[in-house]
């Protein structure tokens, strides 16, 4: 966004002193305050909200305040792949998420501000950098379904000048849900780099079920379970599902928010700097 030309504030529950360059306004807030959130979003176009997955339901406070502050613009903490899909809306986690684009319809609907959500997939960075897809410091695969579920997928630097390209194409992108993927991944494609690219390497193969993932996970939310592992079993049902609920994106919005898709070339430089 600096880079863009935006001038930047964060809002920080705690300010660490020389944690943002000098250019940078650096606000202390209580998130759960509308006074304390206003006072700092005075004069402020658009916010753009990157909290935690805990703190999703509670963005309702900071849009009360981006409405009080006049705000125009409001990008939510969602960032996702699946997270649009009617199907996945009464689900634990997600129904949060569709709770607050809701909300913001609603106060869009009624003139008081407007809202984008960037849709860009699961993160690549995060799905190189994780035994997400593959393990690739292990070198060991759990198959879902037949490993042909197709994810989009784009990284964060994208991600990063994906929100500057909405805030720089206002109208265009006004009370919309945005679409940017890099690539379209599957588990049986990146082993197939992996193994052309490195074909000493022996790849130790499991399978599961993503629908049997996402029975386990619903029954152990609702037994009170809201551990990592029973939330990576609900991800991996939904998000990792392929086209079950939408985790491809085959129409996008690259092309306007200057998003370029990688080549396959790319991809196996990306796979071939984890396999050195």
């Amino acid at each position: 966004l600096v880079n863009a030309g935006f001038r930047v504030s964060i809002l920080t529950r705690s300010n660490k002193l020389g944690a943002y360059a000098s250019n940078i306004n650096v606000f202390e807030v209580d998130f759960n305050s509308v006074e304390s959130l206003t006072t700092a979003l005075k004069g402020v176009d658009a916010v753009v909200s990157t909290v935690g997955g805990a703190a999703v339901d509670n963005q309702t406070v900071l849009i009360d305040a981006a409405i009080a502050a006049g705000v125009k613009r409001f990008i939510p903490s969602e960032f996702g792949n699946v997270t649009t899909n009617p199907k996945v809306e009464k689900f634990p986690v997600y129904s949060s998420v569709f709770k607050i684009r809701n909300y913001l319809q609603e106060n869009a609907a009624a003139g008081k501000l407007s809202w984008t959500v960037l849709a860009c997939g699961a993160f690549l960075d995060l799905v190189l950098n994780t035994p997400t897809l593959l393990d690739f410091q292990n070198h060991t695969v759990t198959i879902l379904d037949e490993g042909d579920n197709r994810i989009s997928s784009t990284s964060l630097p994208a991600v990063g000048r994906a929100i500057a390209a909405i805030l720089q194409n206002f109208d265009a992108t006004e009370n919309r849900v945005m679409h940017v993927s890099e690539a379209i991944l599957t588990q049986n494609q990146l082993i197939g780099f992996a193994k052309e690219i490195r074909p000493d390497i022996e790849w130790s193969i499991s399978k599961e079920q993503s629908s049997l993932l996402l029975q386990e996970s619903l029954e152990e939310f609702g037994a009170g379970d809201f551990s990592v592992p029973t939330f990576m079993k609900l991800l991996k049902g939904t998000a990792l599902a392929g086209d079950t609920y939408g985790a491809a994106f085959d129409v996008t919005d690259n092309e306007l928010l200057g998003i370029k898709e990688l080549a396959p070339a790319d991809l196996k430089k990306l796979i071939a700097e984890k396999l050195a």
